[in-house]
């Protein structure tokens, strides 16, 4: 004997229904889905996010548009001006002026990046440099604000907070202009700056640069807990790193610079040291100008020092050569970092989805 269970599930039909035979027994209503677990919006805001988005891309070509007309005519100024300069030049010290300046672009980045990961945030070598360099050339227009503006928006792409960007900017700022007044107190003759001065400038730039790890440490702490900043305390190691890799840039240009005044101009070993100190107070004077990346301030200050003893003509021309070096160096750099980093960031975006449980190409 087969014994048949059904179960009935009560349910409200619709009055007309309840007689009608050609109705089902089981009726469905209608339902909803949930919209407690979905994203969503007015239309009206959809739109006004769609022309938010716009707006921040539009922006961005902007400013990036007004950066290559501005270094445009930055780099033509400079090939008029040294067309009207005899020059005469010695290859053979062109090729070491090369490699240090190639060393002191690519140390730059670097120490920055160390500068970020004492704050316990990744990035890589590929990314970090190309993010410096693309954010470094809108240093050439009015302000420089737009080049801190820049740096912000792309770390913050990169995943780094805003806090730590401009935090670095800051420490890396400071370490660069201690390390210039350290190299002017060092190379700068006495009857440019007076002895006395000079041993006062050093020592305290030593002294700075030697702490400056255990300070920003320090003043880190203390700006979260009375500013209500997240901003984690950075590690010490990785900030002496980052302020090392800022003194090895300005080491390796000076020997980038050294090389190229040998070669352009007729000097004596006596010149290198004036040189030196001439072109890193030319650069710290520059740094605190109003002017775009200190144009006019750093030439002028060069030419200054350096015309008592090679003449005005032949100050006047170093300076220029040695900022147009300066800058056709940087955009050949940019443009080969920038395959670096793309080729770096493309090649790590694949390893994290071929190492994903289940990926599949």
């Amino acid at each position: 004997q087969k014994r048949f269970i059904r179960v009935i599930t009560r349910h409200r039909k619709p009055r007309h229904a309840q007689n009608n035979p050609l109705t089902p027994h089981l009726f469905h209503p209608a339902s909803l889905p949930d919209a407690s677990g979905t994203r969503g919006g007015t239309t009206l805001s959809l739109v006004t996010q769609m022309w938010l988005e716009r707006t921040k891309s539009l922006l961005r070509w902007l400013v990036v548009i007004a950066t290559a007309v501005v270094v445009l005519r930055v780099g033509l100024n400079y090939t008029s001006d040294l067309k009207n300069i005899d020059l005469e030049f010695e290859v053979f010290w062109l090729v070491p002026a090369l490699i240090a300046t190639t060393a002191a672009n690519l140390l730059l980045p670097l120490g920055w990046r160390q500068m970020i990961l004492s704050f316990d945030q990744a990035l890589s070598a590929g990314p970090a440099v190309r993010l410096w360099c693309l954010a470094q050339t809108a240093r050439y227009l009015p302000t420089g604000l737009l080049a801190i503006a820049s740096r912000l928006q792309l770390a913050a792409k990169a995943g780094i907070s805003r806090t730590v960007t401009a935090s670095s900017l800051v420490i890396e700022t400071a370490a660069l202009f201690g390390w210039a007044l350290l190299v002017c107190a060092i190379f700068v003759p006495s009857g440019t700056l007076p002895l006395n001065i000079r041993w006062l400038l050093g020592t305290l730039s030593a002294f700075g640069l030697i702490i400056s790890p255990w300070l920003i440490s320090f003043a880190c702490h203390r700006i979260s807990r009375f500013k209500k900043l997240a901003l984690p305390k950075p590690q010490t190691r990785r900030l002496g790193m980052g302020v090392a890799f800022a003194g090895a840039s300005v080491t390796s240009r000076a020997i980038g610079t050294a090389c190229l005044a040998v070669g352009f101009l007729d000097i004596s070993s006596g010149d290198i040291a004036l040189i030196i100190g001439a072109t890193y107070a030319g650069i710290a004077a520059g740094m605190i100008g109003i002017t775009p990346a200190g144009l006019g301030v750093r030439e002028g200050v060069i030419t200054a020092i350096l015309a008592s003893r090679l003449g005005l003509t032949d100050a006047a021309t170093f300076a220029l050569i040695s900022r147009a070096w300066e800058f056709a160096f940087e955009m050949v750099f940019l443009a080969a970092v920038s395959w670096w980093g793309r080729d770096h960031q493309s090649n790590s975006d694949t390893s994290k989805d071929s190492s994903a449980p289940g990926a599949k190409l």
